[in-house]
């Protein structure tokens, strides 16, 4: 199963996949943008491109282990296709 991981940040975006055995993780890129609708746009080619199973969102959260926000922040159903 391939899976896509999304780190998301306000000032970047780091996007991660694993091979197919779920053994290796690999960086795909950084999306060095904060603007939510070129950020979604540029996940979503992503997406198109890996064909993920899976996707994996990350919450950012502080050295305490709490949110940094109530929520991510992004509407994470405008990433369906």
């Amino acid at each position: 199963m391939i899976i896509l991981s999304v780190d998301y940040g306000d000032a970047r975006t780091g996007i991660a996949v694993c091979d197919k055995m779920q053994i290796l993780a690999s960086p795909v890129t950084v999306i060095h943008e904060s603007y939510e609708p070129k950020v979604i746009a540029k996940i979503k080619e992503i997406i198109s491109e890996k064909k993920p199973e899976l996707i994996v969102v990350g919450l950012p959260v502080n050295l305490m282990y709490k949110a940094l926000k109530n929520e991510l922040g992004i509407d994470l159903n405008s990433l369906k296709g």
